[in-house]
């Protein structure tokens, strides 16, 4: 019995060892085996990555070398080449090959309207020390409106523009701060200006009646929007822009404004009497002696006034439906105005990175030359406008504050009678 049980015993332990032993090593040969899987697999991966990177690579070449080629083609009829045109001859030798096509859709405007802003601002912009400086290389008044009408097109960095135009940062900012400030001096008092003198407020009241029958006392609608600022500080910060347009969607007042640091945003545009509105001489309408007014964007918290007035929060009756409809498509006329100034000048559809000050001295030149291309009739491409969205700029309420004044209820009863005017007036 003890001799079977000494052998149960060997025979069990040999069988445990053994087993095991075989155990470990089928483990660590299937683990050596999945391992040298993985490492196949990103062999593998990778030498297709490096592949395709190759092809990607060689595509690319070969679409440049026949975009070169193409170019060289449509331009050697007309001057052969000599050399390669460099990055930074951008203004002296890319731009005088222009058609007439890619000089409009490079710098938005045609070659006889740049030749007339070269021509007014020339005398403002050659005695300017920023341009004639004997220290540094001099800037011809061409290029001093070229660049600026091309960074206000474009919607290109700062950074980008001075490379194109061989200039230094700093030097490409105070270039555009000039050419704005002369465009204020020269065009600015006459191209955007609220209606004040009898025929021009005469002109504006018929053109919102002809367009929305409202009653001849609307002289502009009021919209806001918001406008990214690529700066240093910590959060995001943006530009607030207040606009008054006309009857012709021309921007008549404009008030920039950024709550940043210690600054805070400016009360709105017309909310404090007395004001230029307010003093506008009053017309009558039905027998009845109502203020000039302008119509504001409902949700932003403007005050109510006799002569800032907005649709109506919750309309119940026919009358004040009749009145939202016609503020609606007030709105409407406005946004279409906001795209279009966007997509002439992109330089506003992009965070820009300039401090609030240049933005503002920017901006406000801009819109003046887009009234004066207006007025112009200057060619204004639909495909320009393909990128811009105006719904992603719209702009934060701005606080609320106690509202106890008398006018309110004065604006009330106005808005009432204007309502109810429209109503019966409808065709």
């Amino acid at each position: 019995v003890a001799m079977l049980i000494k052998l149960h015993v060997r025979h069990l332990q040999h069988t445990v060892i053994t087993h095991r032993r075989r155990r470990q090593q089928r483990a660590r040969r299937r683990l050596k085996q999945m391992r040298s899987f993985f490492m196949q697999q990103m062999i593998q991966l990778q030498s297709k990555y490096m592949h395709m990177f190759a092809m990607l690579r060689l595509k690319h070449a070969q679409l440049d070398e026949q975009s070169e080629d193409l170019e060289n083609t449509e331009i050697q009829p007309k001057s052969p080449p000599t050399t390669t045109t460099s990055y930074f001859d951008f203004w002296e030798r890319t731009v005088p090959l222009f058609t007439d096509e890619q000089f409009l859709n490079s710098l938005h405007v045609t070659r006889s309207t740049f030749r007339m802003l070269c021509g007014q601002l020339s005398a403002t912009l050659q005695s300017t020390p920023e341009l004639t400086s004997p220290h540094l290389e001099q800037i011809s008044p061409e290029k001093c409106v070229g660049l600026a009408l091309y960074f206000l097109a474009s919607g290109e960095r700062i950074s980008i523009i001075a490379e194109q135009f061989a200039l230094p940062r700093a030097r490409t900012i105070k270039c555009l701060k000039v050419f704005c400030n002369a465009v204020m001096s020269s065009l600015g008092k006459a191209l955007r200006l609220l209606p004040q003198s009898e025929p021009d407020c005469s002109n504006v009241l018929a053109g919102f009646r002809k367009e929305c029958n409202m009653p001849p006392a609307l002289i502009g609608v009021l919209a806001v929007c918001c406008i990214p600022l690529r700066c240093k500080a910590k959060g995001d910060a943006a530009l607030r822009m207040e606009f008054l347009l006309d009857d012709r969607m021309l921007f008549r007042e404009l008030q920039l404004s950024n709550a940043s640091g210690q600054r805070a945003l400016l009360p709105p545009l017309f909310a404090d009497a007395p004001n230029e509105l307010s003093q506008l001489p009053r017309r009558c309408i039905n027998g009845r002696q109502v203020r000039t007014f302008v119509l504001a964007p409902l949700h932003q918290n403007y005050p109510l006034r006799p002569w800032l007035l907005q649709q109506y929060a919750k309309p119940a009756a026919p009358h004040e439906y009749d009145f939202n409809e016609v503020a609606d498509h007030l709105q409407d006329l406005s946004d279409c105005a906001l795209h279009r100034l966007m997509s002439r000048w992109r330089f506003l559809s992009q965070p820009l990175d300039i401090s609030f000050q240049t933005a503002s001295c920017i901006i406000t030149a801009a819109t003046v030359l887009h009234n004066l291309l207006e007025e112009l009739r200057e060619p204004h491409m639909l495909e320009w406008g393909n990128t811009v969205d105006v719904s992603r700029f719209r702009s934060p309420p701005m606080a609320t504050a106690p509202d106890s004044s008398e006018e309110t209820q004065r604006a009330l009863n106005v808005r009432d009678f204007l309502a109810r005017t429209i109503s019966s007036t409808e065709m």
